[in-house]
């Protein structure tokens, strides 16, 4: 082999090593990409990840998420952190928590997890709640934990959802517990799921034993069809409504008003009927007095009214008068016999005058009946003086052919008072 051969050759070997060397780099770089994933995988979780050395306390490994929410604490630090660096973020009050979680995770099982809550201070400066899991990773010769991998996450809003649910938990239970008002919600089906004091009280029977069974099994035959037919009409509308139910009690029925209204699940599909009922006994036994009272003022109003229209006047010892003004239908000219007689009867009176000087018009049986009025005063033993006729009554009494035979007519009530005292007189 020539020189100009040899060279040749080794230029070839020496680019193949040259491009071994390249592949080599770039297959070493891949692994070192490889080697720093797990890292980037952990800094990428919104979770705060950390390994801790139990024995000596402190921080062999803490991802991105820690090192941002602790600041300068972690962000700074370029080696290992004394486990006690981050006491500042932790809430005074967790700080016996925490140590006991990491006493549990040192004395746990392999691969057995304990949890802890606690607050610590967010990027604001303000306090928030976290959920922690940890396990131990390795053991001393003594068989406790050197090590242990903890993940946190923020459950601040968790935990505020909690509180507003254990705050209207609270709220409901005092509603249930002191509200005087039945309070009481059924499903479809009418099994009780939520009772109140007042339920319990009226059943005789605890929450407990409450819970699940059919109200309308509990109830009298006609209050259960009543309570029933109200519940589905609900259920059937979608809408709130208000009834009013009669429930026995040992002294005796009273009166509810139930305000009743659906109620519906997450997806809006109504699943039971909640019924707020108020005793309103006393309301309508009140009422029921106010309508009394009221009827028999009205009673009195009527008998008063009358009185004023049919007024039977005492002139002297045995003579009365009875004036009467305005129209005088066939009800009213029964009022004036019917208080004619009574008058008379009562009075023991001798004479009566009846003055029709006011009355605008009659018609012929409004016209019989007044002299029917003063022939049945005559059978009482009293003589009728009829005053004030006026020509059109006249021409009315004629045409309906009234017999006043027996009855003194006069022109005014003047004058027929005069004949009344001059007979009172002569007898």
């Amino acid at each position: 082999m020539s020189e100009q051969q040899k060279t040749v050759a080794l230029e070839a070997e020496l680019d193949a090593l040259r491009r071994e060397v390249q592949r080599l780099r770039a297959r070493n770089a891949e692994l070192e990409a490889d080697r720093g994933f797990p890292g980037r995988l952990v800094d990428a979780l919104p979770s705060l990840v950390y390994v801790l050395d139990l024995e000596e306390r402190r921080y062999v490994y803490w991802n991105r998420e820690l090192a941002e929410l602790a600041g300068g604490n972690i962000g700074a630090a370029a080696g290992p952190l004394r486990g006690d660096g981050l006491s500042s973020m932790f809430h005074p009050d967790d700080i016996g928590r925490i140590e006991g979680y990491r006493a549990r995770v040192a004395a746990s099982e392999s691969g057995e997890q304990a949890t802890v809550e606690y607050r610590a201070r967010g990027r604001d400066g303000g306090f928030r709640w976290f959920l922690e899991r940890g396990v131990a990773l390795g053991r001393d010769p003594e068989g406790s934990g050197r090590r242990m991998l903890g993940s946190a996450h923020d459950i601040t809003a968790h935990k505020h959802t909690e509180q507003m649910l254990e705050r209207s938990e609270s709220l409901l239970h005092a509603f249930l517990e002191y509200t005087p008002s039945m309070m009481v919600a059924v499903d479809v089906e009418g099994r009780l799921l939520l009772v109140n004091r007042e339920i319990e009280s009226y059943y005789g029977m605890s929450r407990e034993e409450l819970l699940g069974k059919v109200v309308y099994d509990l109830l009298p035959p006609a209050a259960s069809a009543s309570i029933r037919k109200a519940n589905d009409e609900i259920a059937a509308a979608g809408q709130p409504g208000a009834s009013e139910h009669v429930l026995v009690y040992p002294d005796g029925p009273r009166n509810y008003l139930s305000t009743k209204f659906p109620i519906r699940d997450a997806e809006g599909k109504l699943y039971a009927v909640g019924t707020v009922s108020v005793d309103i006994s006393r309301t309508k036994q009140a009422e029921a007095e106010r309508a009394e009272m009221q009827r028999r003022l009205i009673e009195m109003q009527q008998a008063t009214i009358q009185e004023l229209i049919t007024p039977l006047l005492p002139l002297a010892r045995g003579v009365v008068a009875m004036p009467i003004v305005g129209t005088v239908d066939p009800a009213r000219a029964e009022q004036i016999l019917t208080t004619l007689l009574e008058g008379i009867a009562a009075r023991k009176a001798r004479i009566a005058i009846l003055d029709i000087t006011g009355v605008k018009g009659v018609d012929a049986h409004v016209a019989q009946s007044l002299v029917g009025a003063a022939r049945a005063a005559g059978l009482l033993g009293t003589r009728v003086v009829l005053t004030g006729i006026k020509p059109q009554i006249a021409q009315t009494l004629t045409m309906a052919g009234a017999d006043l035979s027996g009855i003194v007519t006069k022109g005014t009530l003047e004058s027929g008072i005069a004949y009344a005292l001059r007979a009172r007189r002569r007898s």
